[in-house]
């Protein structure tokens, strides 16, 4: 039988401020702690989070790397036991661990190198708050939606060099595939008019050119869950801030940091172009 909890000592300091850095797998966190080199070991399920959470010390710091949906759990149950957690950029995370020169990357190495990382670069992380229900849904359909166009799209190239015969075995799966993108649609819509506030929000954003209807909705959901400072900390959030690359006297090519959501930023990007077609915006890049 897998031990929901497995521990090197049993034993937890005390201490306000101790952090705590998590390693998260699919089936198991490896978790470390910023009081001592004790490396604890939990089945990634929720009642061996619960029990793990019970025995922190109060307004204890939690750091992890956002992992696809993995992460999730424990995120929102330490919040909800009003511990801060910090949800850290894979990317970020990563180089830090890198600076550390440590001899090999395990699990375990991750974890401590997680926490060392919560524990030192506090003031530069923003705290975890969840999603409302809502804009959990509305994050869960996009992140959908865009899987079910890459399949689409994957198929579609894939029948391109077949005879007639042959595509016309798949017509009916492709024809799936523009069913399933038309309800997932459908329900965006719903979503975003059962509530006043995102409403008025989506609308206002569909009023700027090459803004339609998804990339309305996938700004809408953004904005509502992050009160940016301005729109430059947007940008930066969408990953489409240029980075400066200079030493000297030589100034070297800015390029896009590229950081959070990839299908934000195609979206955007889409709307831009479609935006430079238009009678306002074609005449500045002409």
């Amino acid at each position: 039988m897998y031990a929901l909890l497995r521990t090197e000592d049993d034993t937890m300091h005390s201490c306000t401020t101790q952090s705590f850095g998590v390693d998260v797998g699919k089936f198991e966190l490896v978790i470390g702690d910023s009081a001592s080199e004790r490396i604890t070991r939990i089945a990634n399920q929720s009642k061996a989070i619960r029990a793990w959470l019970q025995r922190l010390p109060p307004n204890s710091r939690i750091g992890m790397e956002a992992t696809g949906n993995y992460h999730l759990t424990l995120a929102d149950l330490a919040h909800a036991r009003g511990h801060t957690v910090y949800v850290c950029n894979p990317r970020s995370v990563a180089t830090y661990l890198k600076s550390l020169r440590a001899r090999g990357k395990t699990d375990v190495l991750d974890a401590r190198g997680i926490t060392r990382f919560v524990e030192r670069e506090t003031d530069d992380l923003i705290a975890y708050q969840p999603p409302s229900p809502l804009q959990r849904s509305l994050q869960t359909l996009l992140h959908r939606r865009h899987q079910v166009v890459k399949q689409r799209t994957a198929l579609r190239l894939s029948c391109q060099q077949l005879d007639s015969a042959m595509k016309g075995m798949f017509a009916d799966l492709l024809r799936a595939f523009d069913h399933c993108l038309r309800q997932i649609d459908q329900k965006l819509r719903q979503l975003i008019d059962s509530d006043p506030a995102l409403r008025k929000l989506e609308q206002a954003l569909r009023t700027m050119p090459g803004v339609g209807p998804l990339i309305g909705v996938a700004l809408a959901s953004r904005l509502s869950k992050h009160p940016y400072r301005s729109s430059d900390a947007l940008v930066a959030a969408l990953g489409m801030d240029p980075r400066p690359c200079q030493s000297g006297s030589s100034e070297g090519v800015r390029h896009l940091s590229k950081q959070g959501n990839a299908e934000e930023r195609r979206l955007i990007y889409m709307a831009a172009v479609s935006a430079c077609k238009t009678k306002h915006w074609r005449a500045k890049f002409e």
